[in-house]
């Protein structure tokens, strides 16, 4: 198997390519179009680990939270993105990643546990599928993030989510997944390109925020207080 690396906007993120399906049939993303039918991306998903213990879920993923320095790990349809902490050296992980991947694809075992039954459902759901509650509003918005904007994303391994539309302040909330995570050009990505393009093609969008995910936003204070934990000691 070769192992292509694609760098990223993100300098703490890498995209690894094995040149086989990644995030497969088995869950949720058969890489297949539905035609015109827009209520299905299974494409474009993506499944995403940000700690260890979320990592659990994913043979794969518990392999590479293995490794020193590894941050976080994304799963789209060809493609590993795997970002680390901004202390560890790329040279030094990178033959540990390229052999985690080699192992995992020639083992033949599935990329979520088959009991992982909330990794699966993810991975089966898309935050751009286009449900009959939503307004023709947010229709559009999940059409232009799906088709114009997320592609693009995803080339540098990220991905986006939809998360809300307020139809009085014409506010889009949106959350950065994969590489796009604490990447400084992201800010940058959300408003000359989300925003941009939201704005300019549907009227009733004035803005584009950012939703922080939770689980993120726990696991850096964690690490953050066991880093100042053992500076205390030293």
């Amino acid at each position: 198997m070769f192992i292509q690396t694609a760098t990223t906007p993100n300098e703490d993120a890498l995209q690894f390519i094995p040149g086989v399906p990644v995030l497969g049939s088995e869950n949720g993303g058969d890489g297949k179009s539905s035609g015109n039918d827009r209520s299905s991306s299974s494409s474009m998903r993506t499944l995403e680990f940000t700690s260890p213990r979320e990592g659990l879920k994913s043979p794969l993923a518990t392999r590479l939270f293995a490794i020193d320095g590894v941050r976080g790990v994304m799963f789209g349809s060809d493609f590993v993105t795997v970002r680390k902490d901004s202390d560890s050296p790329w040279q030094l992980m990178k033959p540990d990643i390229y052999a985690a991947i080699m192992d995992h694809f020639s083992s033949g075992k599935p990329l979520v546990r088959p009991d992982s039954g909330d990794a699966h459902s993810s991975a089966s759901k898309d935050s751009m599928d286009i449900s009959e509650h939503d307004s023709d509003t947010v229709a559009e918005i999940k059409e232009l993030l799906e088709s114009r904007i997320r592609p693009s994303i995803q080339e540098d391994g990220g991905d986006l989510d939809f998360v809300s539309f307020n139809e009085g302040t014409g506010v889009v909330k949106i959350r950065l997944r994969g590489a796009c995570r604490g990447c400084a050009s992201s800010t940058v990505t959300l408003k000359h390109g989300v925003e941009g393009m939201l704005s300019y093609y549907i009227p009733e969008v004035t803005g584009v925020e950012e939703v922080s995910d939770e689980l993120e936003e726990q696991a850096k204070k964690e690490f953050e207080k066991l880093e100042s934990h053992l500076h205390e000691k030293d």
